[in-house]
């Protein structure tokens, strides 16, 4: 296991479960505040594009197979995010995640 940095998996799967119920939120969005949906809308797509390209990045300076494991682990991570969301709410999670995964990404590149 020495092709995984342990803080930088954790990073990851608290990253992918701010950027999943953002994901969720802007497609279900039932509010009527129009810029807050597009808000919502564009930090999900720019977290999803920081999230491919860490993995890109990982596998370039670190290893590919500790790329790979910490995707699957962002797969995964919806089994975390669902008893965070029966505490808090996924809204709540959607907009913890304005902070949240700018803060977790930029843990993970200065982790590496």
């Amino acid at each position: 296991m020495e092709n995984i940095n342990f803080d930088v998996l954790i990073y990851y799967v608290f990253f992918s479960i701010f950027v999943f119920y953002q994901q969720l939120h802007a497609k279900n969005f039932g509010g009527a505040s129009q810029g807050l949906q597009a808000l919502l809308s564009v930090f999900a797509f720019v977290g999803m594009i920081t999230g491919v390209g860490f993995i890109i990045y990982y596998a370039f300076q670190v290893s590919v197979v500790g790329a790979v494991i910490i995707f699957v682990a962002g797969l995964l991570s919806a089994f975390v995010g669902s008893i965070f969301e029966r505490f808090l709410g996924a809204h709540t999670l959607s907009f913890i995640g304005f902070i949240g995964w700018p803060l977790c990404a930029y843990l993970m590149f200065t982790s590496v």
